[in-house]
């Protein structure tokens, strides 16, 4: 059984690697709301679907000059299905190309054994472009494999990662596509604090 704290520690740990260097002017600000399965900020929706539930983040700080995950979701926490919606945004300059290699080497880095089984040019419903990741990383209990898929976006000022995890074979990638399909990213407003 794969346990919340367990699932919880890694992709925290994941979302704190390195991605790129910091630049000070754009940081996300997220929107209050009263919805507590949706994280709005300027560029960015997405809402978890029904039976999902939004772990307290609390005050994590950064590490190094990387900022901490914006919003976490679970499902079945606790149970051995158990998964984890995670949304991370960090300050970016590049393309979306550099950007998939960066987060292709930061997930390897991040766990041995990790294997990008797919990467896929696509686009989000609103038009934006996008790579759709199909990652497979050791975890849990011996002999357990992770299921990841990550949606990885840039909105010229900033990454946007949501990543979906679970035990493999616990869901299938229709299950990962339903749950993130609320996701729209337009461009970020620039010099916005």
């Amino acid at each position: 059984m794969l346990s919340a704290p367990l699932v919880l520690a890694f992709l925290i740990s994941s979302a704190v690697a390195v991605l790129a260097p910091a630049t000070p002017n754009v940081t996300p600000a997220p929107k209050a709301t009263q919805d507590s399965l949706a994280y709005d900020d300027a560029g960015m929706h997405f809402r978890a679907p029904v039976g999902w539930t939004r772990v307290d983040l609390g005050a994590l700080s950064a590490a190094g000059s990387k900022a901490p995950p914006v919003a976490l979701f679970v499902f079945n926490r606790g149970k051995s299905d158990e998964r984890s919606i995670l949304i991370d945004i960090q300050p970016f300059e590049g393309t979306l190309d550099g950007l998939e290699s960066s987060k292709e080497t930061e997930l390897r880095n991040a766990s041995e054994g990790t294997f990008v089984d797919r990467k896929t040019k696509t686009t989000l419903a609103n038009g934006m472009p996008a790579y759709f990741m199909k990652v497979s990383q050791p975890g849990g209990p011996v002999g357990h494999q992770l299921r990841r898929y990550d949606i990885v976006v840039y909105d010229l000022s900033r990454s946007i990662d949501v990543a979906y995890v679970g035990r493999y074979g616990d869901f299938e990638e229709s299950d990962v596509r339903a749950a993130l399909a609320s996701l729209s990213v337009v461009v970020y407003p620039r010099n916005r604090r």
